[in-house]
């Protein structure tokens, strides 16, 4: 039977993980490993009730290794955790040991520009961002009269395009057609959904909307979905955390009034938040609260924004924010990915029932 295991914690000290062999009463031994020399060796016998539930033998086979010296922060992405005799390594959780890798070196290079988080991610996120909108620029790959925009998204984790939108708005009957829809409800291709969104692509995919969208996602945009709201948020929000995304540092989020006015309550500076929580959560994949609780913590402020119906925010993704639509008003939120990286199935249940491809290049799929 072929071996299993995973490195679930990584720190200059030790590793931390699971090495099941599905032999009964055989426990492996595990060895930690860097530039070819051991560092490190431990029998994985210990007993985790995770394991246990989940099939792997009586769960005798979590392992902690603790190592003969501490490691340098910066090469613990170069450590490996594999059975003594083997050549197979275990595996690891995405973030294991990135973060005191990039902490290293950002302390001994300060002035290095970095993504923000260990997904990568747009290279608006990025801490010298507004150096690379002026190389862009300045090469031509970026039209310089979307260094405005640009600036706000990067210096504010959003930024509002007024006035781009047709003032004649939706029809009556459109309105009613999103009425119909629960708030918070994702707009499908089923019955007159799919009508709805084809008048919803033409709303919100102007030249206006896709030329900065195309220069943030470094692509053609691709919405994967739109959901109406109206009423007032309970909670504040960001556009990774909404779906399974195959890349959550790589979304966007556009939000339109498609009918009334329409406030949205941003949490100033929270892009620019760190990944993790002290306990070691991402933001980025945990509910909001997450973030939420680091907002708090360095005692972030709100930034009220009023949108008319024809304006349109875009937001980056992990920018916390809050949608009110009240008196009769309609606010729509749409998540927005480059084509390079959009899923091909990105709702379940709903995979490839429609795709819409608009004149500007944009796509709206559902």
């Amino acid at each position: 039977m072929s071996i299993r295991g995973s490195i679930d914690s990584l720190t200059p000290e030790g590793a931390v993980g699971w090495a099941f062999d599905g032999r009964d009463g055989e426990q492996l031994v595990v060895q930690a490993l860097c530039g070819g020399r051991i560092i490190g060796e431990a029998v994985a016998d210990r007993h985790r009730h995770d394991l246990a539930e989940a099939g792997f033998g009586d769960g005798c086979c979590g392992f902690e290794i603790g190592f003969y010296e501490p490691v340098d922060p910066a090469l613990l992405p170069f450590v490996s955790v594999r059975p003594r005799g083997g050549d197979v390594e275990f595996p690891r959780y995405a973030a294991t040991g990135f973060a005191d890798f990039f902490r290293s070196l950002h302390a001994r290079h300060p002035a290095a520009g970095r993504h923000r988080s260990v997904f990568g991610g747009l290279w608006t996120d990025r801490t010298d961002a507004r150096r690379l909108l002026a190389g862009r620029i300045a090469a031509g790959s970026v039209p310089a009269e979307l260094a405005a925009s640009l600036g706000a998204l990067i210096e504010g984790g959003h930024v509002v395009l007024r006035n781009v939108l047709p003032t004649g708005g939706l029809t009556q009957a459109e309105h009613d057609a999103l009425a119909r829809y629960e708030p918070g409800q994702p707009i499908t291709a089923e019955g007159e959904g799919r009508a709805t969104l084809a008048v919803l692509a033409e709303l919100l995919f102007r030249d206006a909307t896709v030329r900065p969208l195309r220069a943030a996602l470094d692509d053609n945009p691709v919405c994967t979905r739109v959901v109406p709201l109206r009423g007032i948020e309970r909670g504040f929000r960001q556009g990774s955390t909404a779906e399974e995304l195959p890349s959550p540092a790589e979304c966007l989020v556009m939000v339109a009034a498609a009918g009334g006015e329409v406030a949205l309550d941003i949490v100033r500076d929270s892009h620019a938040l760190p990944e993790f929580t002290p306990d070691g959560r991402s933001r980025w994949l945990a509910a909001p609260d997450a973030a939420l609780e680091l907002a708090v913590e360095q005692g972030l402020s709100l930034d009220h924004v009023e949108l008319s119906p024809t304006d349109v925010a875009i937001v980056g993704p992990g920018t916390l924010h809050r949608l009110r639509a009240e008196g009769g008003a309609t606010a729509l939120r749409a998540w927005v990915l480059p084509r390079r990286v959009t899923p091909s199935r990105f709702l379940v249940g709903n995979a490839g029932t429609f795709a819409l491809r608009h004149p500007t290049g944009a796509m709206l799929a559902a």
